[in-house]
């Protein structure tokens, strides 16, 4: 992405915010984070400029679940089993709906779940998705590191390709499918880690995803938002081979103030919400497209 201001605009506003905010602007980035920009390894090359519809049936297939189980309660019920709750059935065993592929020709392919698990007491589930990209940290129990580690739920866009392949034939999806796929998970676009939380806001996020569900998505939404995330990516330059993490703007590892003076440089509003999450995403979806996004009043995703 080009520079859009020149250095004296920048110095004369860098030296008014100073003033007035106590903080110090940095200098104008070279480099954004960018949704069409995908880290290939040197054995990996970026030709496929279309996802097919094996691509998309094969990363549903490894993401999707064909149980998805859904509180009434939508997360009301304290799970105390309280006398009189209606969350209960005459047993006194917790109420929840079953949806299973066998009896559901309409869904018959499965869902992505809305949750990373859920627990019914009788009846735990933990979702195909959260397993496959959050496994299971062993660790030492007398090592206070490790056990932070294994707490953590966090996966890196490297880590994320790499968790995939080892699922994967090498040759049955392309870079650009992955690609498609980490921007689908992510609630907006650029992120360069996710954790199980901003996955699960996407997958609830998603363009026709089943409220009545709880927010699970069927083969269909997915391949529509998929194929979205695709096209979006051809449309700003595709895939390159050579780019670098150190090409990626780290933005959590930056202060509030300072984040928000980079929204000012670029010239966005800043009328939102001052949590630095909002103005990470914020500044995220503005380096991707260029421009600054308008967040979505019930599903709180940008576009």
């Amino acid at each position: 992405m080009q520079q859009r201001f020149l250095a004296p605009l920048f110095l004369t506003l860098s030296s008014s915010l100073s003033s007035v905010h106590g903080f110090q602007l940095r200098p104008p980035q070279t480099t954004y984070s960018s949704p069409s920009r995908v880290f290939l390894s040197a054995s990996t090359s970026s030709t496929t400029d279309t996802l097919t519809d094996t691509e998309v049936q094969t990363l549903f297939n490894l993401l999707a679940d064909s149980t998805i189980l859904y509180d009434p309660s939508r997360g009301t019920c304290c799970r105390n089993r309280c006398s009189g709750c209606t969350y209960l059935d005459p047993a006194g065993n917790f109420l929840f709906d079953e949806y299973t592929t066998n009896n559901n020709e309409e869904d018959s392919r499965g869902w992505l779940a809305p949750y990373v698990n859920v627990d019914f007491g009788e009846r735990i589930q933990t979702s195909k998705w959260s397993t496959l990209l959050f496994p299971p940290v062993s660790s030492d129990d007398s090592d206070d590191d490790n056990k932070a580690a294994k707490k953590k739920k966090e996966v890196e866009r490297k880590e994320f390709t790499t968790l995939l392949e080892q699922q994967l034939s090498s040759s049955s999806v392309s870079p650009l499918a992955i690609q498609a796929l980490w921007n689908t998970l992510s609630p907006s676009v650029g992120y360069p880690r996710l954790t199980s939380t901003e996955i699960i806001r996407a997958i609830k996020g998603m363009e026709g995803a089943k409220s009545e569900m709880g927010g699970a998505v069927t083969y269909d939404t997915f391949a529509k938002n998929l194929l979205a995330a695709g096209d979006q990516i051809q449309q700003l330059g595709g895939l390159s081979d050579g780019d670098d993490e150190s090409n990626v703007v780290d933005y959590d590892a930056m202060e509030k103030e300072e984040l928000l003076g980079l929204c000012v440089e670029r010239g966005m509003k800043t009328n939102f919400p001052k949590m630095k999450r909002i103005i990470i995403e914020e500044l995220r979806f503005f380096d991707a497209n260029g421009r600054q996004g308008k967040r979505h009043p019930v599903k709180n995703t940008l576009s």
